[in-house]
């Protein structure tokens, strides 16, 4: 089982059955999290994940009011895991058609790729129906003419990995592809954006009605959008898109050969990345007696509020996703980070772990070794303990006045598959700024404004931001 913060699996259901919790319960044992969308479902299959959900913290059901179509629940549900902090999703069938056990070779094909959008290139069984056999050829020859050459090795086959960001881009604010044409319509208009497909091979399954088999395909109608679809975009090809899809199809020739060129014979882009701090006449002791005073100072730096700002950066997006709220800082409880935009929510990190306390309510992120270490990282950030950060980090620091700066490289192979390095940056015992970067162009920066004047947290601050109960008041 892989566990992601990255990377979330995303299944849109409808009137899909007692097959739904299934094929749930097996993709939660091959990946987490996953996130379900109801698409306004009348036969109760929701019941079964909704209860599944209150004891598992790794599956999450948002259920939509009305039946909409596949194309808005898979909109619905990458909005919202946007806003929860992924880049990416895989979109898999909930009847159980999509192969489970090919999830966590799509999603390290994306994280390997991630400016590129990962398709699913379908391994057909015997017993396909013969329409959906020639249909898909058809579809084939649409989807080139389209993208004015190959690129999509099957257009209609929904497993598959999305940027998140890009897709809501290319389709979020536009009225079609939200039903059976989504799937085409959002590979199309990726491409168009310059995302480049890439294709695997994975097994499909069809299952009778005897099987549990559902389809909710209705010939006439279904195939009447479809042909729409195509129209509207091949005349929009033809009157606006084309010279972009020819620069880039130019374009993705050339990253090809750069990229074989650099795996070939030079540095990877990870090392672009390259912190002036980082070096051999900054390096720190753990116990570096010049930086004792400001430990100190942390240790006993009175309970603190601040206004903060957080950009996170991607690879494949131009302008980072911009959070604000408030943060709360003390020795004795924690870290709070309360979100207020985009959407209310409260991060607390303690040396209990990570709670995500939203309207709705409580939840912790599945268990994973790799984010406890960034997690306890933090926390000795917090107190500044220099001898408990060098035990999994190496670190590098400098000081000018009441200004400082310190960087944390990680020591072991599993910290370095989760971070490349974490920085810090403050006056006296106050902290301005702290960035984690994941690789080159990946990375969340929180900076931090002048703190509020000091006052000790309140009951009701304590309740509402940190792990307060009221048997702590004796």
């Amino acid at each position: 089982m892989t566990v992601s913060d990255t990377h979330i699996l995303l299944l849109p259901s409808y009137n899909t059955g007692p097959r739904l919790r299934e094929v749930v319960v097996d993709a939660i044992s091959r990946w987490r999290p996953v996130l379900v969308v109801i698409d306004g479902s009348t036969d109760g299959s929701e019941l079964p994940l909704l209860e599944l959900a209150r004891t598992d913290p790794a599956l999450s059901v948002l259920v939509m009011p009305r039946n909409s179509g596949k194309g808005a629940a898979v909109l619905a549900g990458a909005q919202s895991a946007l806003e929860r902090g992924f880049t990416h999703a895989l979109v898999m069938d909930a009847d159980g058609q999509h192969p489970a056990n090919s999830i966590v070779e799509f999603m390290e094909a994306s994280r390997r790729h991630p400016d590129s959008m990962v398709l699913g290139r379908p391994i057909l069984p015997p017993n396909t129906p013969i329409e959906r056999r020639y249909g898909r050829k058809l579809s084939v020859g649409l989807a080139r003419l389209e993208l004015l050459g190959p690129g999509l090795d099957d257009p209609l086959f929904g497993f598959r990995v999305y940027p998140l960001a890009q897709l809501l881009a290319a389709l979020g604010q536009r009225r079609g592809g939200r039903r059976y044409d989504f799937d085409t319509e959002a590979a199309v208009r990726l491409a168009w954006a310059g995302v480049p497909p890439r294709n695997l091979w994975a097994p499909v399954q069809y299952f009778s009605r005897a099987e549990g088999g559902v389809s909710h395909f209705h010939y006439l109608r279904d195939n009447v959008t479809l042909v729409w679809m195509h129209a509207r975009i091949m005349a929009e090809l033809l009157l606006l898109r084309w010279p972009a899809m020819l620069r880039n199809r130019r374009r993705w020739r050339v990253a090809g050969a750069v990229l074989a060129l650099l795996l070939a014979c030079g540095p990877s882009a990870r090392g672009a990345g390259v912190d002036p701090l980082v070096n051999s006449g900054h390096l720190l002791a753990p116990l570096a007696p010049e930086w004792r005073d400001l430990s100190e100072a942390f240790l006993h730096h009175p309970d603190t509020r601040a206004d903060f700002t957080e950009r996170r950066f991607f690879s494949f997006k131009k302008d980072p996703v911009e959070l604000k709220g408030e943060v709360r800082v003390s020795v004795t409880w924690g870290l709070s980070l309360h979100y207020t935009a985009p959407e209310e929510r409260t991060v607390i990190l303690d040396s209990k772990g990570t709670l995500i306390r939203t309207p709705a309510g409580e939840s912790s992120p599945v268990a994973d070794p790799r984010a406890k270490g960034a997690d306890d990282a933090m926390l000795h950030i917090l107190q500044l303990d220099l001898p408990a950060l060098g035990r999994d980090f190496e670190l590098y620091g400098q000081r000018d006045g009441a200004s400082w700066a310190l960087a944390l490289v990680p020591r072991t192979e599993a910290l370095r598959r989760a971070l490349d390095r974490i920085t810090v940056k403050g006056e006296a015992a106050t902290i301005r700024q702290i960035e984690i970067r994941r690789a080159a162009r990946q990375a969340i920066e929180i900076v931090i404004e002048p703190p509020h004047p000091p006052a000790a947290f309140t009951e009701d601050e304590l309740r509402r931001c940190f792990r307060y109960t009221q048997r702590h008041k004796s």
